[in-house]
């Protein structure tokens, strides 16, 4: 399939998500290069290849709870996590339509079709000082959980001869301790966030060593619609604050060898 095959059916997921949310009172808005996209080209940036969207803990809860109760409804969509598929490798839920299959680059397979994320926002403490501390704790076991899970040793997108010299010891021994270790460790962490009572948040169960994001709360309290592709999403009021902190001049394109698919993927129509 092509990037445009994908984009299409990943906005097909995006709305029937959004409708749900609408229906059950659930909060959600665009993140990273979907509100990205949302701002700077009302849609998709051209070259990107899938759908991110937020939550905040709570409202995440809430729509796992729903989407458990009543998936024989909403098939083909599949809600996939570590609850629902044992070799799943991330911290994030995605919602994917099992009409399609996605052959992954060093990935075990785990029914995985086009899929949108959605990415949990914790609160992460009352000073900066604080969320700093909060994220640079959790940090390190998103990439060591995703690392475990890899079938062999690859490069992947990892820039630097530097890093990817690290990054061989870092396999062995995430491979040694097993999946189930690093996120023990994480949950364990996560378990102790209060998001109701911080003025911080963040990503938690995401954001890796090279990329935390520290966020103010009343940055994602209020929301807003605003056009994407034939449809209206919502996103952050304080869209501006989130994408500079994430993107910098983020009205600016990137070179054009930048302008590529960041997953190692290949989409195939099955049903």
């Amino acid at each position: 399939m092509t990037i445009q095959d994908i984009q299409k059916v990943s906005l097909d997921i995006l709305k029937k998500v959004a409708q749900i949310c609408d229906e059950q009172g659930i909060k959600y808005f665009l993140a990273y290069g979907t509100l990205l996209g949302a701002i700077r080209h009302k849609g998709y940036i051209p070259w990107d290849d899938d759908v991110d969207i937020m939550m905040v803990r709570p409202e995440y809860e809430k729509f796992l709870s729903y989407m458990y109760e009543h998936e024989e409804e909403y098939r083909p969509l599949e809600v996939l996590n570590m609850q629902t598929r044992k070799n799943y490798p991330h911290m994030i839920t995605r919602v994917s339509d099992s009409r399609y299959r996605l052959k992954v680059t060093n990935e075990r397979d785990y029914g995985l079709g086009i899929f949108i994320d959605i990415y949990v926002i914790d609160g992460i403490g009352n000073t900066e000082e604080e969320a700093w501390k909060t994220m640079r704790k959790c940090c390190k076991y998103p990439s060591m959980i995703f690392l475990s899970t890899r079938k062999y040793y690859h490069f992947g997108n990892t820039k630097g001869w530097i890093k990817r010299l690290l990054k061989i010891p870092a396999f062995v021994f995430t491979h040694i301790m097993g999946k189930g270790y690093f996120v023990g460790k994480l949950n364990k962490i996560l378990s102790t966030l209060d998001y109701d009572n911080s003025k911080y948040v963040g990503c938690a169960a995401w954001d890796e060593i090279s990329a935390v994001k520290v966020m103010k709360k009343e940055w994602i309290e209020d929301l807003i619609k605003v056009p994407y592709e034939d449809s209206e999403f919502y996103i952050p009021k304080h869209y501006d604050e989130i994408l500079k902190v994430n993107y910098g001049d983020y009205m600016q394109l990137p070179p054009k060898e930048e302008r590529i698919m960041h997953h190692l993927y290949k989409a195939y129509k099955v049903s």
